[in-house]
């Protein structure tokens, strides 16, 4: 427990680092698909409250052993934040040749063969308790509850998510432009390298 608390805040502390120097968990033949931006006006919303609660804050406690530790802890909240929106822009989904890999930030990943791959669509719900749910012969990765693009397979495809094997014959994912996740899939699907 202790060693997976440790890694995400490692993981933030890297996405504020590759912020700062542009960089992105991309290669140089993968396709990033964008799942983020639903949650922009959260985050800026959030980011505003918390400066002003720091500040306010900061000036109605006077009382030094209490002032201190809470400035510290606001800045941390603050900070945790944005590395938590940052790791999501630098770890995007990637298409790459016979797999999709989808990614929750920097702590969830899934492997998509997509061999058996037999149709795309767009399908929005949002309904989803878990971020990663696998149940009836599906997996659904979402982003703040909802997926908006679904692959069918036949036969079910063997998915890895977090090291786990799971054999399923649909995937539900979120992607920022579903239209576009859609049409990049179905081309995929489509070309002759299948």
């Amino acid at each position: 427990m202790l060693a997976r608390v440790v890694g995400n805040q490692l993981g933030l502390a890297r996405a504020l680092w590759w912020s700062l120097r542009g960089r992105t968990d991309v290669g140089p033949d993968d396709v990033p698909l964008r799942y983020n931006g639903l949650d922009r006006a959260l985050i800026v919303t959030i980011t505003v409250v918390g400066v002003l609660e720091t500040v306010v804050v900061h000036v109605l406690v006077s009382w030094p052993p209490l002032r201190w530790p809470l400035l510290v802890l606001s800045v941390y909240g603050l900070l945790s934040l944005l590395a938590w929106d940052q790791t999501t822009l630098r770890h995007p989904h990637l298409l790459r040749p016979g797999e999709l890999v989808l990614r929750l930030a920097h702590t969830r990943t899934v492997r998509v063969p997509l061999g058996h791959l037999t149709s795309v669509r767009r399908q929005v719900r949002n309904e989803h308790r878990k971020t990663l749910e696998v149940d009836d012969g599906g997996l659904a990765l979402s982003f703040m509850g909802g997926t908006t693009v679904e692959l069918r397979f036949s036969p079910p495809a063997e998915v890895h998510a977090d090291g786990r094997a799971h054999l399923v014959d649909r995937v539900s994912f979120a992607a920022h432009d579903p239209a576009g996740a859609v049409a990049l899939l179905r081309a995929r699907e489509a070309s002759p390298e299948r």
